[in-house]
């Protein structure tokens, strides 16, 4: 399956600011992720993404799955397309390809992206540079004890100010 990381993330490698608020990012972010999720219907995410997303803005809303990684798996989700799951990232794939789907975007949650990294099911990273410095934030993985090397796939200006960066993901 493949198997993507969309994310924004500061110049300084922060892919949230201190304020726990998306407030920083750009319109031309916010248009690919909806992009993305609509064109996968498959994304996962963390608890703490799914917070801010839901219900309002969730890319989701009638089709597709939406998988929640969290330990309250009895949570009443927002729309039908939620999951909630306490399951591994190799799990949740099994999941989602019984389910039908042959690709998946995450789209938040530095534990959530140092699971599926670490499981080695990581296959394509997207990374859209915004034009903001945060002194504290939250850093893209959490405490991982590997190297990962990337191939570039392409760099795409999406304004005056933001660029958005596509890498494949080696696994060597």
């Amino acid at each position: 399956m493949k198997v993507a990381i969309y994310i924004a993330m500061s110049a300084n490698g922060q892919i949230s600011n201190s304020r726990g608020v998306p407030d920083w990012l750009s319109p031309e972010y916010s248009s690919g992720f909806f992009e993305i999720c609509q064109n996968t219907k498959a994304v996962i995410m963390g608890r703490k993404t799914y917070s801010i997303l839901a219900p309002d803005y969730l890319p989701l809303k009638e089709e597709g799955t939406t998988v929640v990684l969290t330990t309250n798996t009895k949570a009443k989700p927002a729309n039908r397309t939620v999951v909630f799951t306490d399951e591994g990232a190799k799990e949740i794939i099994a999941m989602l390809e019984q389910k039908g789907h042959t690709e998946a975007v995450i789209v938040g949650g530095a534990y959530a992206m140092t699971k599926f990294i670490e499981a080695n099911l990581v296959t394509e990273i997207i990374l859209v540079v915004e034009p903001a410095l945060f002194g504290k934030g939250l850093p893209m993985f959490n405490d991982i004890e590997f190297t990962r090397n990337l191939a570039l796939i392409g760099v795409t200006p999406l304004n005056s100010n933001t660029v958005r960066l596509h890498y494949g993901v080696r696994y060597e």
